[in-house]
């Protein structure tokens, strides 16, 4: 899968199993081992009737339990090590979709010694053995949690090592401006100080004129795989709710006339046009001694600023001036208790603000539309990589900091001083690609996949 495979491979210990497919009922069921002990499983499971194993083949047979009792027909496909997904002997077990099958077989390898595998040990065991660094990994998962064909389609790319091809040559950049400094100051015998220091501003400037448009590309990738974070917000009974219920098309938040009825965010994904929404309904803006209702408050307000888009609903009493219009689509709504006079009037008072009826359903596609548009401008970008994590953006950001302050009027009068600012760069850099990450961030990054991958 990446360009720059490692021939040792760290072979685990304990040999691992996990449902790979779908839970429940289905067509087919597929189990994956992997590990040191993978085929000689298989040919206890066959009873021996599989004396040769080449990579890549497949073969149908009847796998049985410790009692000799049949579990079912199964297709075994094998890969050897080192050339498997996880670098190690790995065999999948496509079954009938049967959870009494699978449960039949899991027992069975439990009884063989085998132990069921921790949320994305299979993956981990990838990365540990080199067949991906870690910015495959997170593509992995971003791959399988895209909300959107386009958040798919760029997570495939970081999948297959697009961005990290991209990384690596970033990073040669810098290691190369670092090998001229540091050749300058312990081996050249002539005072080149000023060319070689004329040369490293304009590397960095340029590598990091490169990372700051990478670092940008992540706000595309929360839309585009996690979905569009659409915020509902305003005073209380102004039809939140109820705004949130018409555009899901779904009783979802509960509806009263007692203000003050939502305390806590209400959240349900939608789509508008190829986007992927998650519309969150929070609670009502205003002063108030209620505890409970207080902390609601302070969860609407954290939840805006995360927004990538805030429907501002405005009354006559309560006109928002204050926001970011970027993000924010300012509402007028229960257009159905207003006469076309007032309407009009509104319009003519406040042309950018969209007439509303949640309760009627009028002007909810305008309402789409609107921000269909915001999302355009958020998403809209030439580049086809993407940061597919917050890690990897904030890595690069503190690698980017280092860079300029080598950049600086005192840095660029010592050559020491740039060498330790990219030296530190560096450092950070390897934070992205997985090269000096510790345990807990590891397992950080893994813990978010599911058990058979």
């Amino acid at each position: 899968m990446h360009a720059q495979q490692h021939k040792t491979m760290i072979i685990q210990k304990d040999t691992i199993y996990a449902l790979s497919s779908t839970p429940g009922r289905s067509a087919l069921s597929v189990i994956r081992i992997t590990g040191e002990t993978a085929f000689l499983i298989i040919k206890k499971l066959t009873r021996n009737r599989i004396k040769k194993i080449k990579h890549q083949m497949s073969i149908p047979s009847f796998i049985y339990n410790k009692n000799n009792e049949l579990i079912d027909k199964v297709v075994l496909a094998f890969f050897c090590s080192p050339n498997s997904y996880t670098g190690e002997d790995l065999v999948e077990i496509t079954t009938h979709g049967n959870p009494i099958i699978v449960d039949n077989l899991f027992n069975t390898l439990k009884d063989l010694g085998l132990r069921l595998a921790n949320p994305g040990e299979f993956t981990s065991r990838a990365y540990q053995n080199k067949k991906i660094d870690l910015v495959q990994a997170e593509s992995t998962l971003s791959t399988i949690n895209a909300k959107s064909k386009a958040g798919v389609q760029s997570s495939l790319s970081g999948l297959v090592g697009t961005l990290s091809n991209k990384l690596e040559k970033i990073k040669k950049q810098l290691v190369l401006s670092l090998a001229e400094l540091e050749y300058e100051l312990d081996i050249s015998e002539h005072n080149n100080s000023k060319n070689v220091i004329r040369a490293a501003k304009k590397n960095i400037n340029t590598t990091v004129f490169e990372m700051e448009k990478l670092i940008e590309t992540h706000n595309k990738s929360s839309v585009l795989v996690d979905g569009a974070r659409v915020v509902i917000t305003g005073a209380p009974n102004v039809g939140k709710s109820t705004l949130l219920n018409a555009l899901i098309n779904n009783d979802r938040a509960i509806v009263t006339s007692i203000p003050g009825t939502t305390r806590d965010t209400v959240e349900a994904l939608t789509y508008f046009s190829n986007y992927p929404v998650l519309l969150m309904d929070t609670a009502g803006i205003r002063e108030t001694k209620d505890k409970i209702e207080k902390i609601g408050i302070e969860k609407a307000k954290q939840e805006i600023k995360k927004a990538d888009v805030v429907y501002s609903i405005q009354n006559d009493k309560n006109t928002d001036k204050n926001t970011d219009k970027n993000k924010t689509i300012k509402i007028y709504n229960k257009s159905d208790l207003m006469t076309k006079n007032q309407i009009l009037e509104l319009q003519t008072k406040n042309p950018d603000y969209l007439i509303v009826s949640a309760k009627n359903r009028r002007g909810l596609n305008k309402l789409k539309l609107k921000t269909v548009e915001l999302l355009n401008l958020k998403t809209g970008s030439s580049d086809s990589l993407f940061l597919s994590s917050k890690r990897q953006q904030t890595a690069l950001i503190k690698s980017v900091e280092h860079l300029k302050k080598a950049l600086t009027k005192e840095s660029l009068q010592e050559i020491e001083i740039i060498a330790h600012n990219l030296k530190q760069a560096l450092s950070e850099f390897d934070w992205v690609l997985g090269k000096t990450t510790t345990d807990d961030i590891l397992d950080n990054v893994f813990s978010g996949f599911c058990v058979g991958k």
